[in-house]
């Protein structure tokens, strides 16, 4: 019997030791959250892709060359693929808004677990298109804001297919294409103007002649889709060097200029 129980002891902690000895299972989500890291960062910023994801049209680069772009200025990049992270994370049924600033609170918890000194550091939300509505559904909660530490956010040309009411909490941009037949000048315009009395600061520049994509630079010809043949809404994108190149300026001034809310966002 004493050998018995010796034998069991052993076995017991053999099995505990080595399952100390094994690292835990990485976060199955974790595959789709890509982390640029700058040498020496000013602070982070979270990527939010179009619908595509991480490809637009033939182009799986566009989102990688800006996180170097903004690494080279002093900024870490986590580019975060919404789509197939919810879907591995189980994630909760609900609007796409509300999937996506679920994945957003995960990408931002994961992080901070494996890059501790984030914590401490200035954090923007930067969305495209269809993440854009993720990033409009947790900064219009001031409490979510907070606790996740966003300092401010930026979106191209936003979606708001949800029809969400502004009511930001920290500073926005907005960068949009006055000739965007997908997300319409007049759409972000009214957008922006159902921003509540109590919000904070919303810039909005647009760009005359510009169209959807028009700061994905492989897209030098202009491209016209459709969802049925012939017929339908149109979405037409194209590359504009000028937009681009102004509204990465104006996207980096604003991350350098709100960085860990060095002014009241609430100022107008």
């Amino acid at each position: 019997m004493r050998t018995k129980n010796a034998l069991v002891t052993i076995a017991a902690f053999c099995l505990a030791s080595l399952a100390h000895s094994i690292p835990p299972p990485q976060s199955p989500m974790s595959s789709y959250f890509h982390w640029q890291p700058a040498e020496t960062p000013a602070g982070w910023v979270l990527f939010l892709p179009g619908s595509g994801g991480l490809r637009v049209l033939d182009d799986d680069q566009h989102y990688f060359n800006v996180a170097e772009r903004l690494n080279r200025q002093g900024w870490s990049v986590l580019l975060v693929d919404y789509k197939p992270a919810h879907q591995a994370g189980n994630g909760p049924k609900g609007t796409t808004a509300e999937k996506i600033a679920w994945v957003t609170e995960q990408a931002i918890g994961w992080l901070r677990k494996e890059h501790p000194e984030t914590s401490s550091q200035p954090l923007a939300l930067v969305g495209w298109s269809l993440g854009s509505e993720g990033v409009f559904r947790i900064v219009n909660d001031r409490a979510q804001t907070t606790a996740l530490g966003i300092d401010s956010a930026v979106v191209y040309y936003p979606s708001n297919q949800g029809k969400q009411k502004l009511n930001n909490q920290v500073p926005l941009l907005v960068l949009t294409g006055e000739a965007d037949d997908v997300t319409r000048i007049d759409e972000v315009k009214s957008f922006v103007q159902s921003r509540g009395s109590g919000a904070a600061t919303v810039e909005l520049h647009s760009y005359p002649g510009a169209f959807h994509g028009f700061d994905v630079a492989s897209l030098t010809e202009r491209k016209t889709l459709r969802i049925l043949p012939w017929i339908g809404p149109k979405a037409t994108l194209q590359f504009d060097e000028g937009a681009a190149l102004d509204a990465e300026r104006r996207m980096v001034e604003f991350l350098v200029n709100h960085a860990a809310g060095s002014e009241d966002p609430h100022r107008n």
